[in-house]
C-alpha cells in the first residue's frame, strides 16, 4: 500500500484530455497514491490487510498494474527494481529463518497508520522465534 498520500508533482507539457475534460499546459498534477490504492472499484476490500490478492492466479497480473507504490511511466522511481529484490530477499529470509508472532499470544499489534505527508505505523512489538526451536523433537 502507500507510505506517501500522493506522488510527485507533475507539469503538465502538453494539453491533454482525460475523461472529458481538458488539461491546460503548465497545470501542476498531483497523484493521489492512497486514493488509487484504496479505491473500491479496483481492490476488492481495499483496507484489509489481504496479501493474498497479489498472489493471483490471472496471468493478466491485473492487480499488480493497479499497485504503483514507485509510481508510473516516464518518471518511475529509479530504485524500483532494487528496491523490489531487496524487500523480498530481507523478507524471503526473515520468513525463511523465523516464526513472526506477536509479543503475547492473541495480541495482534494496532496496524492502522498514523496519517501525515508519509504514513507512520505505530511502533510494535513482535516475537521472532527461530523455526528450529518451534519444531518439536520427539
Amino acid at each position: 500500500s502507500s507510505t506517501h498520500h500522493v506522488n510527485s508533482f507533475f507539469c503538465i507539457l502538453s494539453t491533454p484530455s482525460l475523461s472529458g475534460f481538458s488539461i491546460p499546459k503548465g497545470t501542476t498534477v498531483i497523484t493521489n497514491l492512497y486514493g488509487a490504492h484504496h479505491d473500491e472499484s479496483k481492490w476488492h476490500r481495499p483496507l484489509e490487510f489481504r496479501p493474498e490478492r497479489f498472489l493471483e492466479e490471472d496471468p493478466s497480473g491485473e492487480a499488480q498494474r493497479q499497485l504503483i507504490p514507485f509510481g508510473c511511466g516516464a518518471r518511475v522511481c529509479l530504485g524500483e527494481t532494487l528496491g523490489r529484490m531487496e524487500a523480498f530477499h530481507v523478507l524471503a529470509h526473515t520468513l525463511r529463518d523465523f516464526q513472526i508472532l506477536p509479543p503475547s499470544p492473541g495480541h495482534l499489534p494496532d496496524l492502522r497508520g498514523s496519517y501525515r505527508f508519509i504514513v507512520h505505523c505505530k511502533p510494535f512489538r513482535v516475537r521472532l522465534v527461530p523455526w528450529a526451536a518451534a519444531i518439536p523433537t520427539h
